[in-house]
């Protein structure tokens, strides 16, 4: 066995890293984010990276450290059946509720929408995505090399485009950065915290997670302080990259609203800048790529959530079957378009990201005793609940005055914070006082 791996061997792991967070659908937050921070946007992608990339990272860090073998390992501390609920709910939210029909609402938006008008908008979607699904399909259940071809070659061609983008957006900037809008005014740091959510790049840690720890233990690393530390050097190669590209997309959409205002999303956005500076070929070019990428993560999505149900069911339903309602549910939901699948998303983003963050961190805890877990997921699911209300529209009327007067934190949909740290404070006095064993 290696004791230990040399940078060029920890570098293709940190770059098969990257590309399992790096999706083409992750694309268009960055842009929006930046046109709302405006003067703010540092502040702003730095509370996206660190949702968007810190956290992940800490997640695969954390699998390595229980050198996890399921995805469920994080919560198991709480209740096998709670580990298994959390893993059931992130699985249908990663997969056909919001993640994998944004692949298709992504793809069109910025491929398909500036080339027609507003009235065939619908319909045009609806073609479009039946298309997309049945292909989605096809190649999820007849597995192909064309689809590694796409993620081999097509993906550092998208990252070339990109950079071949922002280097002209950093030589000519469109114009100057505005004021920046509501809480991007006063928390910007805040905001993009909470905007990283929508990234879901925590949620497929814990399906994920596992595929980085077995490749790292496939080159000869079995002793756990060198997996931890090699997890780590892989994370720093795929977070500088991750970071890279999403500052410059922040900035590249801040410095838009002069020639196009507030865009509806943040593909819309890309779709506009990338004319722009491009032109009609290069965006065709773009499209092509992003389209892609999308039907890759697409596909790579669908293979995980109809594994996962075949595994969870016991092969009582054959995987074939299971990845068909997935492409058709997903077809559905897509239809809704972008702007409302995100928007639908965001509730259950505000439920689940503060569960998974508070089990992250308490990995890095020595002990792992279930009274401390137990504690802390009381405080912070009731507190992200109640975000997750909030977020949904849901009139909490007279709690809503005692929630912000007393819950710091709370008006900018972190409730939950200050809770998750009193649960953690009784959960250590009460495994103190009655010496609780692991």
């Amino acid at each position: 066995m290696k004791q230990k791996l040399g940078f060029m061997e920890i570098l293709p792991i940190g770059l098969m890293l990257f590309a399992s967070f790096f999706g083409a659908g992750n694309l268009i937050f960055p842009p929006a984010l930046g046109q709302q921070a405006g003067v703010n946007f540092l502040s702003a992608a730095a509370g996206f990276c660190t949702t968007g990339v810190g956290i992940p990272l800490l997640g695969i860090i954390a699998i390595g450290l229980l050198r996890a073998s399921n995805p469920e390992a994080l919560a198991l501390p709480v209740h096998p059946t709670f580990a298994k609920t959390l893993i059931v709910v992130t699985v249908l939210t990663i997969g056909p509720f919001f993640a994998i029909p944004r692949t298709a609402a992504v793809s069109f938006d910025v491929g398909v929408l500036p080339f027609i008008s507003a009235e065939n908008y619908d319909i045009s979607l609806a073609l479009y995505s039946l298309f997309f699904f049945a292909v989605t399909y096809f190649l999820s259940v007849n597995p192909s090399k064309i689809v590694d071809w796409v993620g081999k070659v097509l993906t550092p061609l998208l990252l070339l485009s990109i950079a071949i983008l922002v280097v002209q957006v950093f030589m000519q900037p469109m114009g100057g950065l505005k004021q920046a809008a509501g809480y991007y005014a006063t928390m910007p740091y805040l905001k993009g915290f909470q905007e990283g959510y929508y990234t879901m790049d925590l949620l497929a840690t814990m399906l994920f997670g596992t595929v980085v720890i077995e490749s790292i233990k496939l080159r000869g690393i079995s002793e756990g302080s060198v997996l931890t530390r090699t997890c780590i050097m892989a994370g720093v190669i795929a977070a500088v990259l991750l970071a890279a590209i999403y500052f410059s997309l922040t900035y590249t959409g801040a410095t838009s609203v002069e020639i196009f205002g507030i865009s509806d999303n943040g593909a819309v956005a890309l779709s506009g800048i990338a004319n722009y500076y491009m032109g009609t070929a290069g965006n065709v070019v773009l499209c092509l790529m992003i389209f892609f990428a999308c039907l890759t993560t697409s596909i790579g999505l669908t293979v995980s959530a109809g594994s996962y149900f075949e595994r969870l069911l016991n092969g009582k339903m054959q995987y074939q079957r299971l990845a068909a309602a997935i492409c058709i549910f997903s077809f559905a939901v897509s239809n809704v378009g972008l702007t409302k699948i995100i928007s639908m998303s965001v509730p259950v983003l505000c439920l689940l990201y503060p569960i998974v963050i508070v089990l992250v961190l308490l990995a890095f805890l020595p002990l792992k005793r279930a009274c401390i877990y137990r504690s802390v997921l009381a405080f912070t699911i009731v507190f992200a609940i109640i975000d997750g209300l909030k977020a949904a529209g849901v009139p909490l009327d007279a709690a809503e005055n005692v929630l912000k007067a007393y819950v710091p934190f709370y008006e900018v949909g972190f409730g939950w914070l200050v809770p998750s740290v009193v649960g953690l404070v009784i959960g250590i006095l009460y495994s103190v006082i009655v010496k609780e064993k692991a």
